[in-house]
């Protein structure tokens, strides 16, 4: 649970600092924080939940929600760029940043599970 606090803090803190500069699209830097905060939320969740599951329904877990999530957030994405909710490019730019640096995240919890999982 550190790693999503730390998480949000550091995005919280890139949202803002990139606010400050360009700050007629601050709407469309935290729709995508939200958006990239809750796929990682869910991601930790599920590699949480399946992590000492046996290892074909590890892998189709960890697998098939990725699809799905992947699937949602490009439709999420194109949904509210097509729809004109967003600017797209300082929207897409900053989506793609924060996808970046969650999965980052992402895998550094995978690696704790790990870590933890290869102690005890």
């Amino acid at each position: 649970m550190k790693i999503l606090i730390f998480l949000f803090v550091i995005l919280v803190i890139v949202a803002s600092a990139i606010s400050f500069i360009w700050n007629n699209y601050i709407n469309d830097f935290l729709i995508s924080l939200v958006i990239n905060f809750l796929n990682t939320v869910l991601g930790y969740y599920v590699s949480k939940k399946y992590f000492n599951a046996p290892q074909s329904i590890f892998y189709t877990m960890i697998y098939g929600t990725m699809f799905v999530r992947f699937m949602i957030l490009l439709s999420a994405m194109l949904l509210l760029i097509l729809n004109e909710h967003v600017n797209t490019v300082p929207f897409f730019l900053s989506f793609m940043a924060f996808y970046v640096i969650s999965q980052i995240f992402e895998i550094k919890s995978f690696l704790s599970f790990n870590r933890l999982n290869s102690n005890a």
